[in-house]
């Protein structure tokens, strides 16, 4: 499964990435439900942009792999995700994206707390047929995939899994090899994207801001790809200030040529 992410092409709205990920030859998309940047539409205030996006996803026969993004902390309200659960299952999504607050916002004790929240959130999500999945990032309390594995092993929930993003995992310090090294039954999404060897001084702008699309850069996203799972979906999220200027189906379709000759690549 090949996948839009909403970061590649925001600010635009999820029925323009549903459309130009159509027409780019994608077989799925992500849906941005919470808001987290100013230009994002709050799909769940707008009861008639739900009908819309289910009603365009029917038509246009792709599947939703990941709705996005929950921040995971002691505080919590999980009750209140039921909304966004029930409307996810409702576009058939697979996987709920979950991260932690900012590395300065999250004490050592905070773990085990967290992990007794995203265990409720396991359970409450299972109703729906949809796994929570962690994704890591080194400026956020989660930061690293070995930080993600300990967390996973403490909620100990098999409705739980781990997203792997390659710039997080880069920036963070992982490999190819420590990728290559966990449990891979533990890893259900793989975000690609690409970016320079050195990391900038400002690590989460270039996160939301300053990727480049796969094949630019210089991460080494054909052996991260070698040691991950055949069948596991792929997401690109490449947000790239340096397409800014194209259009949302030419940058739709860059990113997707782009992306398929590296699977076509580590296919043979």
């Amino acid at each position: 499964m090949l996948s839009l992410s909403p970061l590649t092409l925001l600010p635009c709205s999820p029925l323009e990435l549903i459309d130009v990920a159509l027409d780019a030859g994608f077989d799925a998309v992500g849906l941005r439900l919470f808001p987290v940047m100013p230009t994002d539409v709050d799909v769940l205030a707008d009861r008639g942009l739900q009908k819309a996006i289910q009603q365009r996803l029917s038509t246009s026969g792709l599947q939703v792999l990941d709705v996005e993004v929950v921040r995971i902390s002691p505080n919590t309200d999980i009750a209140g995700l039921q909304p966004s659960l029930e409307f996810a299952a409702g576009v058939g999504a697979r996987t709920f994206a979950v991260t932690a607050p900012l590395r300065g916002d999250y004490k050592p004790e905070d773990e085990g707390p967290t992990a007794r929240k995203l265990r409720e959130l396991c359970e409450l999500a299972s109703r729906y047929g949809i796994k929570p999945t962690i994704e890591f990032m080194i400026f956020r309390g989660v930061g690293t995939l070995e930080e993600a594995v300990r967390l996973v092993n403490l909620v100990d929930h098999p409705n739980l899994g781990i997203c792997v993003d390659a710039l997080h995992l880069q920036r963070s310090g992982g490999t190819p090899e420590s990728l290559g090294a966990i449990d891979k039954s533990l890893l259900s999404c793989f975000q690609i994207c690409d970016a320079p060897a050195e990391a900038p001084q400002d690590v989460q702008k270039e996160a939301r801001f300053g990727r480049l699309y796969p094949g630019e850069g210089a991460l080494p996203l054909a052996q991260m790809l070698d040691v991950l799972p055949s069948e596991i979906p792929v997401a690109v999220e490449a947000p790239a200030v340096a397409h800014a200027g194209d259009s949302l189906k030419a940058r739709a379709h860059d990113v997707a040529r782009r992306t398929r000759a590296i699977l076509a690549s580590r296919a043979h």
